[in-house]
């Protein structure tokens, strides 16, 4: 009984949306192979090799852990940034800025910034300009999902899980109102409130 009643809060939406409104869209299976894939790139990329590896938080916390579980015989460094939009409204998207920077020294090191989504781009080509000025050896961008059409600054990923259709997805890090990060599914919202 009590299983059944914890599984059926993990996937309670926020109070002004119904469980109708989203719609499974990336199974747990995909993702996971796509992470294998990803995984086994970096591996063979960076084999014997150091590499430090810089999530954005908060979204990005779920799929850096699986893909660093993936990744073999490279030494790993971990750190995070976080960024925020200060200013945000529906006329302007803000200003980034840091709210939390690395404490690993990045120079002349390989780099690689996991984000578990690109849409618009903005806060990660903050963070990749960021990380570039302090001059590492390389520096690339590893994304489970992308969304090119919502691109609003000319930045890509070297390394895509899967590009998406343009939709609000949550699910596996990607929250709605700090709902959904826990979800090891995606879904999509089907028609917003």
């Amino acid at each position: 009984m009590g299983r059944i009643a914890h599984m059926s809060e993990k996937y309670k939406f926020p109070d002004r949306f119904t469980s109708g409104q989203f719609v499974k869209y990336i199974n747990r299976d995909e993702i996971k192979g796509l992470i294998g894939s990803l995984g086994h790139t970096i591996s063979q990329k960076y084999a014997n090799q150091e590499l430090v590896i810089v999530g954005i938080l908060k979204g990005s916390l779920i799929f850096m852990a699986d893909l660093i579980r993936e990744i073999k015989n490279v030494k790993l460094y971990v750190d995070f940034v976080k960024v925020e939009a200060i200013g945000r409204d529906k006329e302007s998207n803000g200003t980034i800025s840091l709210s939390s920077d690395i404490k690993t020294n990045i120079h002349d090191k390989n780099v690689l910034i996991v984000e578990e989504i690109i849409d618009t781009g903005r806060a990660l080509e903050f963070v990749h300009n960021r990380l570039k000025s302090s001059k590492p050896r390389s520096i690339e961008i590893i994304t489970l999902f992308d969304k090119p059409y919502k691109r609003a600054v000319p930045i890509k990923a070297e390394l895509i899980g899967k590009k998406i259709d343009d939709q609000f997805i949550i699910g596996y890090g990607l929250d709605l109102e700090n709902y959904g990060r826990n979800f090891e599914d995606v879904y999509f919202l089907k028609y917003p409130n």
